[in-house]
């Protein structure tokens, strides 16, 4: 076993809400940590913790330049991956999408949806949805869980919207001033 002191080159951008943003309280504080070596990001926040490393390639792009580039949406994807938080209504929505021209299909939704609202079940988890839906489904819809809507969650979604409303750019600042 190696254990050796690394001396890195770290850039940190802090951020602070302000009292007056009309959502306050959602993100009060983040520290944005760029190890500008080792190409990687860390982020600690009041909306949580994440990070990533990409692939060093400093004789094409510094890592500030890359970031500079980086959407929060890649950024999103890259800290958090895909989305995992099971989203009723847009499952719902997305389900009577697909049967809008089939009347005896959106009755047969009415009654199935009144049924999970009734009493709640399925309304919080996928699984519990997909057990719900078919115990209340005669066999004509198949393969429900091809239509179930997942999403970020909302504190993942807050840290990705600061990175690019506030810290891409001053990194863009950055990078100009440095060149």
């Amino acid at each position: 076993m190696t254990v050796k002191e690394i001396q890195n080159n770290i850039l940190v951008l802090e951020y602070r809400q302000d009292e007056n943003d009309e959502h306050y309280g959602s993100c009060l504080w983040a520290r944005f940590y760029f190890n500008l070596n080792r190409y990687e990001l860390m982020i600690m926040s009041d909306c949580g913790n994440y990070g990533y490393k990409w692939c060093e390639t400093p004789k094409s792009e510094s890592f500030l330049q890359l970031m500079a580039r980086c959407s929060g949406g890649y950024i999103k994807d890259k800290i958090y991956g895909s989305p995992k938080v099971f989203d009723y209504d847009a499952t719902k929505e997305h389900i009577y999408y697909y049967f809008e021209d089939d009347p005896e299909g959106k009755e047969k939704l009415d009654a199935i949806f009144e049924e999970i609202e009734i009493y709640g079940s399925g309304v919080d988890e996928a699984g519990e949805f997909l057990r719900v839906f078919e115990n209340n489904n005669d066999g004509y819809f198949s393969d429900v869980w091809e239509y179930t809507v997942y999403t970020y969650p909302a504190d993942v979604d807050k840290i990705c919207e600061v990175f690019e409303n506030c810290i891409r750019p001053k990194i863009r600042e950055i990078v100009r001033n440095s060149e």
